[in-house]
């Protein structure tokens, strides 16, 4: 946070301050965030399971699907399927 902060000429104090007056949290923009790119990595056939997990920062391919099914209700795979099936 105090990275993307300092790239908006926010302190770290400050930038929080503006998230809260718009009822969000670092957490929250940071989890739709991961979830938007993951959706958008599973429509394309080019990445696998796994690297997706990696660009979606995380260590694990078991931590992504979890967290995938969590943010959607379905795993990966199903929601890759889901997309491409005519």
């Amino acid at each position: 946070m105090a990275d993307i902060a300092r790239c908006l000429g926010y302190s770290a104090r400050s930038f929080h301050r503006r998230l809260s007056e718009h009822g969000l949290s670092f957490q929250t923009l940071a989890e739709d965030t991961r979830r938007e790119l993951a959706e958008g990595l599973l429509r394309d056939q080019h990445h696998s399971l796994a690297e997706i997990a990696f660009l979606t920062g995380f260590a694990e391919q078991s931590s992504f699907t979890r967290a995938f099914k969590r943010w959607v209700g379905k795993t990966p795979a199903s929601y890759r399927k889901d997309r491409l099936t005519p």
